[in-house]
């Protein structure tokens, strides 16, 4: 009712949600359901979080090289492997991700 109230959807009253609401049997949902649930959103976290850390990563960099060009080299060899890091770490929680939604 509050969810309703708030969001104010288009289209759908209170009576309306109200009886979607009776209509779903929460005592007897399927587990796995919520599993599923938690590991897209664990992925979707794991996903931004090393989007926003590469972001980070390059501005950085990119800084650096603008201030001393001539270390442009040593500092372009350091933001990859960084960067390879950061995604590797993704990669691993991505993949936790799926184990625990098979269980």
């Amino acid at each position: 009712m509050r969810i309703a109230m708030f969001f104010k959807w288009d289209g759908v009253t209170l009576d309306q949600y109200e009886q979607v609401r009776e209509k779903v049997d929460w005592e007897n949902m399927n587990p796995s359901a919520f599993a599923y649930l938690a590991a897209g959103l664990g992925a979707a976290v794991a996903v931004v979080g090393a989007g926003v850390g590469i972001g980070k990563l390059a501005t950085g960099a990119l800084e650096a090289m603008g201030r001393q060009p001539e270390m442009s080299g040593g500092i372009r060899t350091t933001m990859i492997i960084a960067a390879a890091l950061i995604e590797g770490i993704a990669l691993f929680a991505l993949v936790i991700c799926i184990i625990l939604s098979g269980k």
